[in-house]
């Protein structure tokens, strides 16, 4: 229960609905991605891309490059590396050009390329969408180990922008949206990380497996810095002011103009739509309050991983080496042995009767106890526990004390001098006490501090210090004398 409060939507978000994605891409877009041949397909998409289309390839022109030239690329990839292979392990029997076209047909048919006819040319461009999608899975399939100290600080440089007015809701949506990628890598670390424990432990020698976990493992999937994140310096240990500043973009006065940011600029005036669009964001930056269950999530599936890691090795170091070729050489020579020699050097009789087996272990029967006897206090026992209450109450001061004493003394509308306060018992010394505690304490710098449990005390008045060096002596206390003023707008208590 406590779990699914956790995660419940907050108040007051609306339900959005899920973005559609073949909307956005051709819905026959993974066909080749899902064939027999995906591997084969992914490759050639991953050149032509980064020839043609990528961020590292020449810009294009705007009406596309002729398909001549595509299916020339193609070829050119086949002929230097055709991974094509038929069940008998022979590549395909068809002309080169075909199988480029063939190939060229099938990403057209899937919705990778789109061909246009430009007078009598046919001109071949990549849309934008599915150019994204491409950049999105190279991205993926490139992705190395996390260095989260330098996406929280990209958050935090952000957010202060937008504190500070220099940046609008486009920044805090970037932040927002680095919140939620940094959260869905760490917690796909875990996955990735036990995934790969069942995987490693099928190599078939020692040194493979030391190889693959040291590449695999520790080069890929770790944190880049996992050995940092718990220092003080480290940004992470700053996420809290990353929260602060969320709350101050919710509460302060950035809030009205990103949220007419959003109407205008990415809501099309629509306020409702803004605000949820405001909210999401927020609602991402705060989750980075979460980040200690992922680490720990982590570091458990880390620990464990290293303890089968070391148990796997030291199996593998301790084991005898060729075992399967012992255990052959064994029964060879067990089968071929005469019968006097495979007698087992044990005692005559039975290896399996019950007189040799250890009898069973009686548990001893349980100490009977009985119950402690309860015993009255005698009357001087209760005396004086009647007279330590009556003496921790004539110290203790609560604000009707103080309330009552005062009212005493305090005119209705003024003040009066701590040596006008008179003592008459041990309420009004420890009640005197306590005005020159707050007297002493609304003396330093910035008055009496907001969280100050005495504060509490004070209702309906002010203590003020008059002189630090003057002393009042009322035959109890030689202190610096003080004076005890009655609010505005307050009336003088009954009592």
């Amino acid at each position: 229960m406590k779990d699914d409060a956790r995660h419940r939507r907050p108040a007051g978000a609306a339900e959005a609905a899920p973005p559609s994605l073949f909307a956005v891409v051709p819905a026959g877009v993974f066909g080749p991605l899902a064939s027999a041949n995906r591997e084969h397909y992914w490759l050639l998409l991953y050149r032509l891309f980064d020839e043609f289309f990528g961020p590292d390839a020449p810009l294009p022109p705007s009406h596309g490059l002729p398909r001549r030239e595509i299916t020339a690329a193609i070829e050119r990839y086949l002929l230097a590396d055709d991974p094509w292979e038929d069940e008998d392990g022979q590549a395909p029997d068809a002309p080169l050009g075909v199988r480029a076209n063939a190939i060229y047909e099938r990403f057209r048919n899937a919705g990778w390329l789109r061909q246009e006819r430009i007078g009598a040319r046919e001109m071949v461009s990549m849309p934008h969408a599915v150019s994204q999608l491409l950049s999105t899975l190279v991205e993926f399939a490139e992705h190395g180990p996390t260095f989260v100290s330098a996406k929280v600080r990209s958050i935090e440089m952000q957010l202060r922008q937008v504190v500070d007015g220099a940046a609008a809701g486009d920044a805090l949506d970037e932040a927002a949206d680095q919140a939620r990628r940094l959260l869905v890598s760490l917690a796909s670390m875990s996955l990735q990380v036990r995934d790969l424990m069942p995987e490693l432990s099928r190599a078939e020698t020692t040194a493979q497996f030391a190889r693959q976990w040291f590449e695999r493992y520790v080069g890929q999937f770790f944190i880049g810095d996992y050995a940092e994140l718990h220092r003080a310096d480290h940004p992470l240990a700053r996420r809290s002011e990353i929260l602060a500043m969320a709350q101050q973009v919710e509460s302060g006065d950035r809030r009205e103009a990103l949220l007419a940011w959003y109407r205008e600029h990415a809501c099309g005036g629509d306020a409702e739509r803004a605000g949820q669009r405001f909210a999401r964001s927020l609602r991402r930056l705060r989750e980075l309050d979460r980040i200690d269950e992922y680490l720990g999530r982590l570091d458990d599936d880390i620990r464990q991983a290293n303890r089968r890691a070391l148990a796997f090795l030291d199996y593998r170091l301790r084991a005898p080496d060729r075992l399967d070729t012992l255990l052959r050489r064994a029964c060879r020579g067990v089968l071929s042995a005469p019968e006097a020699d495979l007698r087992l050097p044990v005692a005559p009789g039975g290896l399996m009767d019950e007189a040799r087996l250890r009898p069973p272990r009686r548990k001893p029967p349980p100490i009977p106890r009985s119950a402690n006897a309860a015993q009255a206090p005698t009357p001087e026992q209760l005396a004086r526990l009647s007279l330590l209450r009556r003496m921790k109450r004539a110290r203790l001061v609560t604000a009707e004390d103080m309330a009552r004493y005062v009212g005493r003394h305090l005119p209705g509308a003024g003040q009066v001098a701590s040596e006008a306060l008179a003592i008459a018992s041990i309420e009004d010394l420890r009640a005197y006490q306590t005005l020159l505690t707050l007297a002493l304490r609304s003396h330093r710098r910035g008055g009496l501090r907001r969280e100050d449990p005495l504060a509490r005390l004070l209702r309906g008045y002010r203590v003020e210090l008059l002189d630090a060096g003057a002393r009042d002596d009322n035959g109890y206390l030689r202190a610096p004398r003080f004076v005890v003023r009655r609010l505005a707008g307050t009336t003088r208590n009954p009592a």
